[in-house]
């Protein structure tokens, strides 16, 4: 199911009639004609991050039982003028955090550190953060059957020197890992994306065609480290973590919740809930994005998720056993 709001009467359009509603149409600037399922491009934030910590078990940048300690920031000299010091922060102190709980909490600072490596922790590096997430298929269409398909981008050295003329640096790293930056995803490249950790490593190629089997290509990753991933997700709803607003439903529901902030003052939210059901026997995966909200609001993605999901599990109660 691809849905997309705000939506247009198609009706209309056939009759060419009333021309106040085409123009009100055109001239929307929430741009109703834009597929959001398919065709926009969206910083992304924290829903990457179990796809990271695969990743990174994988390449052997960490352990899953490894903890790393955040205070709600990291601090790295500022070589230039060392009474400032460029400070990246957490959304939260979370203390001790390991893979399972960085992704359940959403802890900052744990990405910061296998993403671009801090104090005795190696990181990733920007090039093979660009490899895992090309590996989840960000960059990539998915070759569904609709027309206008976009697909997502990871920035790069290459990338900010074409695009800004400028060097890359390790804030660049930093916030990429945290899914910022100059990152961009679609919304079906995260169902995707989401679907390749929950099924235990397959990038499917989704279709809208009746009686079609969907295809598929293994990646090249641990199982044990995408069992890890799973398991953090699960925590997120289960243990206090940020997905919590789901863990009523029905169904053992794992998910990752993301807030991505736009603006030259962060003043506006990209807002994400992205999971899978059930648990122990995924078949369902969703995404709900609430693109450009106000920075602030109380209604985020989840909410919007949990009365979704709970209205289904009424109306249609055999996607839950």
């Amino acid at each position: 199911a691809l849905i997309s709001y705000p939506e247009y009467d198609p009706n209309v359009l056939s009759k060419g009639t009333p021309g106040d509603v085409i123009s009100g149409y055109a001239n929307d600037s929430r741009q109703p004609y834009l597929d959001r399922a398919i065709s926009g491009l969206y910083t992304p934030g924290s829903i990457v991050k179990p796809m990271e910590t695969a990743g990174a078990l994988t390449d052997g940048i960490i352990s899953p039982e490894k903890s790393i300690y955040s205070a709600g920031f990291i601090s790295i000299p500022n070589p230039y003028d060392p009474s400032r010091p460029s400070i990246f922060k957490d959304w939260k102190a979370h203390g001790w955090v390991d893979a399972r709980r960085a992704i359940a909490v959403s802890s900052d600072v744990y990405y910061y550190a296998i993403g671009g490596g801090y104090g005795d922790q190696r990181g990733l590096g920007i090039e093979r953060i660009n490899h895992w997430f090309r590996a989840f298929g960000f960059t990539s269409p998915t070759g569904i059957e609709l027309a206008n398909e976009a697909y997502g981008t990871v920035p790069t050295p290459v990338w900010k020197k074409e695009r800004f003329g400028e060097d890359w640096r390790l804030g660049d790293t930093y916030n990429t890992s945290i899914g910022q930056y100059g990152m961009q995803v679609t919304v079906l490249g995260a169902a995707r994306a989401t679907a390749a950790v929950a099924n235990g490593g397959l990038l499917v190629r989704p279709t809208i065609l009746a009686g079609q089997q969907p295809q598929s290509q293994r990646m090249e990753i641990s199982a044990d480290a995408l069992r890890v991933a799973r398991e953090g997700m699960r925590m997120g709803v289960t243990e206090g973590g940020t997905a919590v607003g789901l863990a009523p439903l029905p169904g053992r529901i794992a998910a990752k919740t993301g807030t991505a902030q736009l603006g030259i003052n962060n003043e506006y939210y990209n807002m994400w809930a992205v999971g899978f059901w059930p648990y122990e026997r995924p078949k369902y995966v969703f995404v709900v994005l609430m693109d450009r909200g106000p920075a602030g609001t109380t209604v985020g993605a989840v909410y919007v998720a949990n009365r979704a999901l709970s209205e289904l599990s009424q109306t249609a109660p055999e996607y839950f056993k």
